[in-house]
């Protein structure tokens, strides 16, 4: 879709300020072109692009885990991600892959809370934002059944017994399978860019 920056500030009632500013930071965010002259046009995702956002969130991720693992954690502290968990083998039951996404997504959350770095939750949200729709068109193209099994119960274990090296490992080979995953549906069905 290629937009007007008028056309943006006509449908949601603002001034132009406002509209510029959330403009650049989006086309910082590389969600969005801005194209001088011609208007706004939503970013198309590459396969490169998957690879090298999978990158960046995998590895911090991945550090987020050992760095959890190496806190002491209350008892109090695993109630979230065993709700995660618990929601994610429901969707898996029904097939729902928007509660399985959502349900992904929240144990990370957690993960990415407790790890206590918010620059660090900053980067890897906007990986989430560039990724999204990658993962809910993959999502809709394969039953969950065809996804990479979860490895969320197995890293809480490594986490719960203190293991930094084993969490972070497993967090990265999930990743790992996930990308893997969605770059395989994506050339099935012949898709090079989303």
């Amino acid at each position: 879709m290629q937009l007007l920056e008028r056309d943006l500030v006509s449908l949601f009632g603002v001034s132009r300020t406002p509209v510029r500013e959330a403009l650049i930071r989006l086309q910082k965010e590389n969600l969005l072109q801005i194209v001088p002259r011609h208007g706004i046009r939503v970013r198309q995702v590459s396969l490169a692009d998957i690879e090298e956002i999978y990158q960046v969130q995998t590895s911090l991720e991945a550090t987020a885990a050992s760095v959890v693992a190496s806190a002491k954690l209350r008892m109090k502290d695993f109630a979230a991600f065993e709700q995660a968990c618990n929601a994610m083998d429901r969707a898996l039951l029904r097939n729902d892959a928007s509660a399985w996404s959502a349900a992904d997504e929240a144990f990370y959350r957690h993960l990415l809370k407790l790890g206590g770095n918010p620059r660090l939750t900053q980067i890897v949200n906007e990986c989430w934002d560039q990724i999204r729709r990658v993962r809910d068109l993959t999502l809709r193209l394969t039953p969950l059944t065809g996804m990479p099994a979860p490895q969320h119960r197995a890293i809480i274990d490594a986490i719960r017994a203190g293991d930094a090296a084993v969490a972070e490992r497993l967090c990265r080979e999930y990743r790992a399978r996930c990308q893997q995953f969605q770059i395989d549906t994506l050339q099935r069905f012949r898709i090079l860019e989303v």
